[in-house]
């Protein structure tokens, strides 16, 4: 948007808020009802003068405040819109910016402050930019049949009446294994579908799944059960379906007649696979596909279709989602959009997040990676019965052990009940008398099970979607978000008192001897943990092994004949969470301790003057603990990329691999791997990193620390 048509845009809600209308305000300026328009729109650029005359007719406190505001000079942060919340808070660290950067600039400035001048620079730019940035994600995660679909569209009124009651959800339910990939429901011009397609390497392996899954039908390990209908190895429920739908390979029930006679069960795709290699049949489904045809990739909802927006949306996504719309090929994610704000923010652009469910392992990359990002809220979502389950007492597990340290302001607990679950719940014997009171007393039973894992803060929700009002639900997830919001403006708020005090004790000699105090007592405790241990209790493979055992066989032959590539188990999220978790281990207690150092030097009053440089020292060695954290993962997923992904020789070994014990037989390869042909090269390659990083990260540090 150009500055014309954003202050245009800006004076049109400043004269709404005045309640005056486009007519009203034009007689009030002699101006012609049109010339107003082409101002308001954006088209008629407005002089100073001009802009003046405007803003007095206007006549309120914020339109007198609008003159002020365009005229703030931007030259160290990216200039907010001018409807940004934050915009004041922002202009604070503009300026403050402004000056460290001049004083920085002199050729006369002591080295005492040049290196705390500088990283307050770049602290204010990386503050700044998470305060200015408005995009946030709500990602909710669970078990298959959850219920969260069902809670996104009731919050969202994504529903069409139904005749038994209940309102049927916009988006498909049901007892799970229903909706093929993520789905996105954000805000956007109108009603409308947008997919982000399977690539093709995706889809030939879907395909040559099924092709497997036809010729092998009773291939099995380790006597697992395999629930009938779910596909065969490697290929789930949704991925079986929208492939037999695309191609038109259906699978029927048997059927009885009224004359007795039974119609014995046919299946068109496995007809077809009589008689084929797996090959041959992988390119008669494809041929059946016809992928050419499946090029689109949105569609919008026309007045013309005569049906209301809410009932076109759930049965095109109905169609796309199970593969039966012809021009569609098989989604990767689909993005719901609709016209409204979702959750009634104006203020931020929120995008509800309706992940795959975990069917099997929670330990994924698509679910793990959300909680990395500093404006994602991850809703762990759980049956009531069995709150918090054991995925998401797993997911909250895993994110500890990978050095996560936001759980607190970014994660929750979302259990959902079903009807009569909450009044069952019993206290010394005696019965819940609510349904509230039944959510308190689990509450209570969720942060003790919570309080094993150290995170019996975390805060919790209760929604039966049968019952309970949407509001509340919308409103604890606002909440949370302005929870996260609150904790990027702090941030930002206590660099920019940092960077005041550090500008204001420039030339205080007492100041200055205060800081020379309280750095000596901070470069002691850094001189004295500058060492690592040489070798990690932990290895980089162990995720990967411990993974490997709890998920279902199928699972791990998807993987295998993925060449590790396979989400539900993919080898390099598992060797890069086995790396963080080996850095996290090793660095984590060392950060905790300076904490407490620094926290005893802001809590003394004598050292006020040093209370700046210690909050600093913290928030630069946390930042190398993330940049560690960060690069240590790469780390991990690099043993993969470069040399277990390209072992073929492994991998077909893998391949060769069936009958009782497989899963285990599989993970004697992994094992061999790691600890025979490549003995603890993994673990040097992650200790050596993280020695590196640690080194980088004190003496980061110790540069802003006064010397003597």
């Amino acid at each position: 948007m150009s500055r014309d048509a954003a202050i245009g845009k800006h004076l049109t809600v400043l004269r709404e808020q005045a309640q005056l209308k486009q007519n009203e305000l034009a007689k009030k300026l002699e101006w012609s009802a049109a010339v107003l328009s082409r101002v308001e729109s954006g088209e008629r650029p407005l002089t100073d003068d001009e802009l003046d005359i405007v803003l007095r007719g206007i006549g309120t406190p914020e339109a007198a405040q609008l003159k002020e505001v365009l005229a703030r000079n931007w030259e160290r942060l990216p200039e907010p819109p001018l409807n940004d919340a934050d915009a004041d808070l922002l202009w604070q660290a503009e300026q403050v910016a402004q000056k460290i950067h001049a004083l920085a600039e002199q050729p006369d400035v002591k080295q005492l402050f040049e290196r705390r001048l500088v990283r307050y620079g770049e602290e204010l730019g990386l503050a700044a930019q998470h305060v200015l940035d408005k995009r946030y994600r709500v990602a909710f995660m669970g078990t298959i049949g959850v219920g969260k679909s069902t809670g996104i569209c009731r919050v969202e009124g994504l529903e069409l009446p139904s005749a038994k009651g209940m309102p049927n959800a916009v988006l498909e339910t049901g007892a799970g294994g229903i909706t093929i990939c993520d789905v996105h429901v954000r805000k956007g011009p109108g009603y409308g579908l947008i997919i982000e397609p399977c690539s093709e390497d995706e889809i030939r392996h879907h395909v040559m799944d099924l092709a497997n899954s036809l010729l092998n039908p009773t291939k099995s390990a380790d006597n697992e059960d395999d629930e009938a209908g779910t596909g065969s190895p490697g290929i789930s429920r949704e991925i079986d379906r929208a492939l037999r739908s695309m191609t038109g390979l259906r699978r029927r029930r048997s059927e009885r007649k009224p004359d007795g006679t039974v119609v014995p069960a046919s299946d068109d795709a496995r007809d077809l696979a009589s008689g084929l290699d797996a090959k041959t049949l992988s390119v008669e489904i494809l041929a059946r596909m016809e992928l050419h045809k499946r090029d689109r990739r949105d569609l919008w909802h026309d007045a013309s279709t005569g049906k209301p927006p809410l009932v076109w949306l759930q049965e095109n996504f109905e169609k796309i989602n199970n593969g039966r719309h012809p021009e569609f090929t098989v989604p990767k994610r689909i993005e719901v959009v609709v016209p409204t704000a979702i959750l009634g923010d104006e203020t931020a652009t929120v995008t509800l997040i309706d992940s795959r469910g975990i069917d099997d392992l929670a330990a994924r990359a698509d679910l793990e990676q959300h909680f990395d990002d500093p404006h994602t809220l991850v809703m762990l979502c759980t049956l009531f019965a069995q709150a918090p389950s054991t995925e998401v007492r797993q997911l909250l597990t895993r994110a500890k052990e990978a050095g996560v340290r936001t759980l607190g302001t970014q994660a929750a607990v979302l259990a959902l009940p079903r009807a009569g679950e909450a009044l069952a719940v019993k206290f010394e014997g005696e019965l819940a008398q609510s349904d509230q009171d039944g959510y308190d007393l689990k509450g209570d039973e969720v942060k003790l099970k919570l309080h094993a894992l150290g995170l019996d803060h975390l805060p919790i929700a209760f929604f039966n979607s049968a019952t309970d009002e949407p509001v509340n639900l919308r409103a604890f997830i606002a909440a949370r978000i302005e929870v996260i919001r609150e904790s990027h403006r702090a941030t930002l708020r206590e660099i920019i008192a940092g960077a005041n005090d550090l500008l204001a004790n420039y030339e205080k000699e007492q100041a200055q001897e205060t800081l020379r105090s309280a750095g000596r007592r901070l470069s002691i405790w850094l001189k004295d943990n500058t060492d690592l241990p040489r070798s990690a209790s932990r290895r980089v493979h162990d995720s990967l092994l411990s993974t490997t055992r709890a998920a279902h066989w199928k699972t791990v032959y998807a993987t295998i004949s993925r060449r590790g590539g396979w989400p539900n188990l993919d080898y390099a999220h598992q060797l890069s969470h086995g790396a963080r978790r080996i850095a996290t281990q090793i660095v984590e207690t060392k950060i905790d301790a300076f904490k407490t150092l620094a926290t005893s030097i802001v809590s003394d009053d004598e050292l006020v003057e040093a209370h700046d440089l210690a909050r600093q020292a913290v928030r630069s060695l946390e930042a190398g603990f993330d940049e560690m954290i960060r690069n240590a993962q790469l780390v991990g997923e690099s043993i993969y990329a470069d040399d277990l992904r390209e072992d073929l020789e492994f991998w077909r070994t893998c391949s060769a691999i069936a009958g009782r014990g497989y899963k285990d037989k599989v993970n004697e390869q992994n094992q061999h791997w790691f600890e025979e042909e490549r003995h603890g090269e993994a673990e040097a390659r992650v200790m050596e990193l993280v020695a590196q990083k640690w080194a980088e990260a004190v003496t980061g540090v110790r540069a802003l620390l006064p010397e003597g």
